[in-house]
């Protein structure tokens, strides 16, 4: 039975795009849109008027990677015209569609693609960067996106009003890469829901007030027992179980949980929370 960690997962994260490389075409970095300063290209962007819908957005100017920030990566390498080494993924087509501002915080949405030579995908992405006035880059958030591997697809989309993004993810699993397959099922799918506000200089997922009337731990740890790992849904779901069913009183099945929850993929989080929800897991399972 193939078990991922979270402790890998957490470090794929931060390494995955290391390996991305320019694009070599010059005829396209000319055409590209070159900017001297943050305010100049800030000001040159169209104004997105909310709401909006990730389903309903054009594709943007094409623009260098001056301003453009992704996984904690530095693209500005990809304003080269030509670079012979070769890559796990390319950046292409970055193009900026837009702009708001929220108090003082200044906001540009960028659509891209990855091209990938292995079997991982990043795909016909819109990707939020935060900047704050003087144009220093805070904070990213993926609004929609095609992403995954062969054990897993993501397909994300986004409603945006006021300071509340409303994220779906659409999860797709192909259980065989997972767990070990009952009963014929090799397919699963989860769909869930995560509204992120922009506070402290950074994404962060609103503040939660569940009903705790309707969330059972011993349900949820057989539900996740059943399945052998965590859907998408369950991942979202164990901050409502926490606010419930404090860990110093369950610290037992917390544990149990733990198990599951780890082999799950919380890579479809922003970083606050990705970091939230491995820094959890690990003091339950110090404790």
């Amino acid at each position: 039975m193939k078990k991922f960690t979270l402790l890998l997962g957490f470090s794929l994260l931060l390494n995955f795009y290391s390996y991305a490389e320019p694009n070599s075409n010059p005829m396209q970095y000319n055409q590209r849109q070159h900017f001297e300063n943050f305010n100049d290209f800030y000001q040159s962007l169209p104004v997105l008027n909310m709401p909006f819908d990730t389903h309903n957005l054009a594709k943007g100017q094409y623009v260098d990677s001056q301003f453009f920030h992704f996984a904690d990566d530095d693209f500005s390498y990809y304003d080269k015209p030509v670079v012979a080494e070769q890559s796990y993924f390319t950046l292409q087509d970055l193009t900026a569609v837009g702009r708001f501002t929220i108090e003082n915080t200044r906001f540009v949405l960028y659509h891209f693609t990855f091209d990938s030579l292995g079997e991982g995908f990043y795909e016909d992405l819109y990707l939020l960067n935060a900047f704050n006035q003087d144009g220093e880059y805070l904070d990213e958030l993926i609004l929609s996106a095609h992403t995954g591997h062969e054990d897993h697809i993501f397909n994300y989309s986004a409603l945006v009003f006021d300071n509340l993004f409303n994220v779906h993810i659409a999860a797709h699993y192909a259980l065989n890469y997972m767990i070990e397959v009952v009963d014929n099922v090799y397919h699963a799918e989860s769909n869930t829901n995560i509204t992120y506000q922009f506070s402290d200089n950074q994404f962060q997922r609103k503040q939660q007030y569940p009903n705790c009337t309707e969330f059972n731990l011993n349900g949820y740890l057989t539900k996740l027992t059943k399945q052998q790992f965590a859907y998408a849904e369950d991942i979202v779901a164990f901050d409502d179980y926490l606010v419930c069913y404090p860990i110093s009183e369950n610290l037992k099945t917390y544990k149990e949980l733990a198990f599951y929850l780890e082999n799950g993929d919380p890579g479809f989080f922003n970083s606050s929370e990705f970091k939230k929800w491995y820094n959890v897991l690990k003091t339950i399972k110090q404790d």
